[in-house]
């Protein structure tokens, strides 16, 4: 609390110093956490003219723009004489190996179905007078053991 800090200069209010001593004590780490270095660390400006090939680039688009001037030069000339070609892919697939799939998929639920059966039908070795009996030789153990009596209400 505020009468346990020290205070240097004599104040008239000694809570009041000590809010502010806290006040200029979060301004301070405030002031360390935004402090920036005095080194510049960024990277340096770029200079596209050193690494860019601005005449490659340059033929580069004018050979694209030939190219799709030509592709649509061919486009109009096909329109005009109807020849279209069907693309579309409208045959139906089908498989060599279905008779096998469908031979696995019997005997996977076949086995799924024998499995299920056979974790159904489990019984326990442990009968249920023998864990009756463990069961009483544990609680009379327990009570010979205990300190306090069981409080049985």
């Amino acid at each position: 609390m505020h009468r346990s800090h020290p205070n240097i200069v004599p104040v008239a209010n000694k809570y009041l110093a000590h809010k502010k001593f806290l006040q200029e004590k979060k301004d301070h780490k405030n002031n360390i956490k935004k402090a920036q270095g005095l080194l510049d660390q960024s990277s340096p400006p770029s200079r596209p003219h050193c690494y860019e090939r601005a005449r490659q680039k340059q033929i580069k688009e004018y050979e694209l723009a030939m190219i799709e001037r030509e592709n649509a030069r061919l486009r109009t000339r096909m329109l005009q004489n109807g020849a279209f070609v069907n693309t579309h892919n409208s045959y139906s697939t089908h498989s060599l190996n279905t008779e096998k799939r469908h031979r696995d998929e019997v005997e996977h639920k076949n086995e799924v179905e024998r499995l299920q059966k056979q974790i159904n039908n489990v019984r326990t070795n442990y009968s249920i007078r023998e864990y009756q009996n463990d069961f009483a030789k544990q609680q009379d153990f327990k009570r010979r053991i205990s300190r306090f009596p069981p409080n049985n209400k």
